[in-house]
């Protein structure tokens, strides 16, 4: 698979990462081996639940390290950022940072008013590090405890 990969990222910069929106019927594969990986494996994420449907409708990012995807995360056209997930070696580098920057810069760009999100319990300081706030209590979401978080658009 990692030929595959490599040669259909290769106009992407081998040494460095890179941040492209990805469309689903070209990135299908990859977005859902990122996810696959994450959600359905590590976090036991039925994979009906995380494979919903809807990402025929929905704006895709990814993250890539020397051509090789290493995240994604998908926007829904009202502003809901969704799957945000690197993978577990390419954690902790702020390779996150970079890739929820990419997406709200390309959510300010269609005019959103906000954008906002379901954060995990263990992730809330990351987005608020980002700018999101809180908002309400907490909330089951595929047996995983979660609050919603959003963010103004400035």
């Amino acid at each position: 698979m990692l030929n595959h990969l490599r040669k259909k990222y290769k106009v992407l910069r081998d040494t460095s990462i890179s941040i492209i929106e990805a469309h689903w019927s070209e990135h299908s594969d990859e977005i859902t081996h990122i996810r696959n990986i994450v959600f359905v494996k590590e976090q036991c994420v039925p994979k009906n639940i995380e494979m919903d449907g809807k990402d025929v409708d929905c704006n895709h990012f990814l993250i890539c390290k020397k051509n090789e995807p290493i995240g994604t995360a998908r926007l829904q056209s009202g502003g809901k950022i969704e799957r945000v997930s690197i993978l577990k070696t390419e954690r902790k580098k702020g390779l996150g940072t970079k890739l929820m920057k990419f997406i709200i810069n390309s959510a300010r760009k269609k005019d959103l008013e906000k954008v906002y999100l379901h954060s995990q319990m263990d992730s809330i300081d990351f987005y608020k590090s980002l700018g999101f706030k809180t908002k309400g209590g907490m909330f089951q979401e595929a047996g995983i405890k979660h609050v919603l978080m959003v963010m103004e658009n400035e």
